[in-house]
């Protein structure tokens, strides 16, 4: 049995912190409900990236607005005056398709334009795997504007970025038990489910697949652990799927599949 938090060397890809990227690189479901909710009026599955991940032409049922997604936000922009009539429930509906992000921790009205009105009767929800927001009521004005929602994070998250075959990689897991420990462990073999022995926290289903290797495990600075580690030159090329544990509140991270550059 694998012990998740005991310490050990990371010997291919060594990882310090990308913060927020959530939502950028999932997969994800997005749903129009009306006039009440539950009533799917249509339906389309993304992949949240650079782009515009449903622009107005792919909405079947209007075409004055894009629906933008980034790491930690959704945002609807308008290329024309829209009205959402009022309704039990006249909005969209989001949800973590592959079930591989944390739990979702919110979903907020962040900002809006000018144009935008009745922002303060918009009624938004969340669970660990679904975002939804009612926009019934609201208005807008015109081409231009736009509403952004925010989306915070539930549990501890992990980010990896700079992983390049020579180079300084960097690990952080944010959102973690302040002042706690996070255990780090690695596959490179897939992204399981494995079930696997944790020490203090017992059996988890990881998404690792055996052999498993752990990384060790690292203190928090308040509630963000940061990890500096070198690629090695060998690494490059190389599938590796990581993910994290933070031990205080025995909860794990969303898991990672990266490719070394």
């Amino acid at each position: 049995m694998l012990r998740f938090l005991c310490c050990a060397a990371f010997s291919l890809a060594a990882l310090t912190p990308t913060v927020d990227a959530q939502l950028t690189g999932s997969t994800l479901d997005a749903e129009w409900h009306y006039p009440s909710f539950g009533a799917v009026l249509e339906s389309h599955t993304v992949v949240v990236s650079a782009g515009v991940e449903l622009p107005s032409t792919a909405i079947f049922n209007d075409s004055k607005f894009d629906i933008d997604i980034g790491d930690d936000w959704i945002e609807f922009r308008f290329n024309a005056a829209s009205s959402w009539s009022t309704t039990t429930f006249n909005g969209w509906l989001f949800r973590d398709a592959l079930g591989v992000l944390g739990p979702f921790g919110g979903f907020t009205v962040d900002s809006w334009s000018a144009g935008v009105t009745g922002t303060g009767g918009i009624a938004t929800s969340f669970n660990d795997d679904e975002l939804w927001a009612n926009f019934a009521g609201m208005t807008v004005a015109g081409a231009g504007d736009w509403i952004r929602l925010k989306v915070a994070p539930g549990g501890p998250v992990l980010s990896i970025s700079g992983l390049v075959a020579g180079q300084t990689a960097m690990i952080t897991v944010d959102n973690t038990t302040p002042n706690g420990s996070v255990g780090l462990a690695y596959s490179m073999s897939g992204a399981g489910p494995t079930t696997v022995f944790t020490g203090s926290c017992g059996f988890l289903a990881v998404d690792l697949s055996a052999p498993i290797r752990v990384i060790g495990t690292f203190g928090a600075i308040g509630t963000t652990m940061s990890l500096n580690m070198s690629i090695p030159l060998a690494a490059s090329g190389r599938s590796v799927w990581v993910q994290g544990l933070d031990v205080g509140s025995c909860t794990l991270t969303n898991g990672l599949a990266l490719t070394v550059l």
